[in-house]
C-alpha cells in the first residue's frame, strides 16, 4: 500500500506542477521534485519489488515430502464420571510421531488424541477445553498459511463439515526447501456431531487450546472430538493433553501425556527421496486403474 501511495503522491505533484501557469515576468517554476523526494520513491519501489519476488519465489516454490520416522502411543486416560451423572469421557486414541531432524536440529513432531463421550450424557450447551502442552525448546509450526498447525480450525460456523486435511503444507527447512508436506491423522471427521463450535483461545506459548460449544441435548451416539497440533522441537518429543467438561452439573476433566524416549535422527535424505519416488508411483498406478 505504502508503494501505491509513493507513485500516486508523486504523479499528483507532477501533475499540480504541469497545470501551474508562470507569469510572464517570472521565471518559468521548478516542477521537477526535490532530489529527496526522488530518493524515497525509489527506495520505496526497490522495496516493494523485492518483496513481490520474494513472494513468488516463495510461493512457486516446491515443498518437500518428510515421513514421520519416530512414532509412540500416548496411553488412554482414565475414564472420567460426566457432571450429572449418565456416562464417562475419556481420552482414546493419542498418538505422538516425529520426523528426522533438519541441519539447524529441529524436529517436527504431531500430537494429538480424541476425546470420547457416551451417548446420552447431559452435555447439551456444555464447554470443553481441551490443552496440548509441550515441554520447553518447542514452539508450536505453523502453516503455509501463516495459521498455527492446530486442528480442527476455529469456526464459528461449527466443526461438523469442516475438511480434514490429508496432507499439511508447513514451514520447516528440509532437504532445499522452505516448505514440507506432512500427513497427519487419518481421521473421518473433526465431530460426530452437529452444532459443536470451536473457538482457539487467547494463545500461550507452548501451549495450544480449543475451546468447543456443544450444542442443546444429550448425543444419540458417542460424541467424538479428535484434534491434533504439530510442534517444532530440538528436544525429545512430549506433550501433555487434557480436556475439561464444563456443564450445569459440575466440571470434569481427563488426562494424559506422552513422550517419545529420545530426540530423532537427522533426516535420511536418500531414504525420503525413494518414499517419494514410490509415493509417485503408486498415485500413478492408481490414476491409470480409475482411467480404465
Amino acid at each position: 500500500m505504502w508503494c501505491r501511495w509513493a507513485v500516486a503522491n508523486d504523479d499528483r505533484e507532477s501533475a499540480a506542477g504541469s497545470n501551474t501557469v508562470a507569469a510572464v515576468t517570472e521565471q518559468p517554476q521548478e516542477t521537477r521534485p526535490p532530489r529527496g523526494a526522488l530518493i524515497v520513491i525509489a527506495v520505496g519501489l526497490l522495496a516493494c519489488v523485492a518483496a513481490a519476488l520474494l513472494t513468488t519465489d516463495r510461493a512457486s516454490g516446491e515443498a518437500a515430502n518428510l515421513e514421520w520416522v519416530k512414532r509412540g502411543a500416548i496411553a488412554d486416560s482414565a475414564p472420567v464420571e460426566v457432571p450429572g451423572g449418565g456416562g464417562q469421557m475419556q481420552l482414546v486414541e493419542g498418538e505422538i510421531k516425529a520426523t528426522g531432524a533438519n541441519v539447524s536440529g529441529y524436529a517436527l513432531f504431531l500430537a494429538g488424541a480424541t476425546l470420547r463421550i457416551d451417548a446420552g450424557s447431559p452435555v447439551g450447551d456444555g464447554r470443553v477445553l481441551c490443552t496440548v502442552a509441550a515441554r520447553g525448546r518447542t514452539e508450536i509450526a505453523q502453516t503455509s498459511g501463516g495459521l498455527r498447525a492446530t486442528f480442527p480450525r476455529s469456526s464459528e460456523a461449527g466443526i461438523y463439515s469442516q475438511d480434514v486435511p490429508e496432507t499439511l503444507l508447513v514451514d520447516f527447512s528440509a532437504r532445499g526447501s522452505e516448505l514440507v508436506v506432512l500427513e497427519p491423522e487419518s481421521l473421518q471427521a473433526f465431530t460426530t456431531e452437529r452444532g459443536v463450535k470451536l473457538e482457539w483461545p487467547e494463545y500461550e506459548v507452548g501451549t495450544e487450546n480449543l475451546k468447543y460449544f456443544i450444542a442443546g441435548g444429550k448425543p444419540k451416539q458417542d460424541l467424538v472430538l479428535p484434534f491434533y497440533t504439530v510442534w517444532k522441537t530440538t528436544a525429545a518429543p512430549s506433550a501433555a493433553i487434557s480436556c475439561t467438561l464444563t456443564t450445569s452439573g459440575g466440571k470434569a476433566t481427563a488426562r494424559t501425556a506422552g513422550a517419545l524416549a529420545a530426540f530423532p535422527p537427522p533426516i535420511d535424505e536418500e531414504a525420503e527421496e525413494e518414499n517419494e519416488e514410490l509415493a509417485e508411483e503408486e498415485a500413478e498406478e492408481e490414476e491409470a486403474e480409475e482411467e480404465e
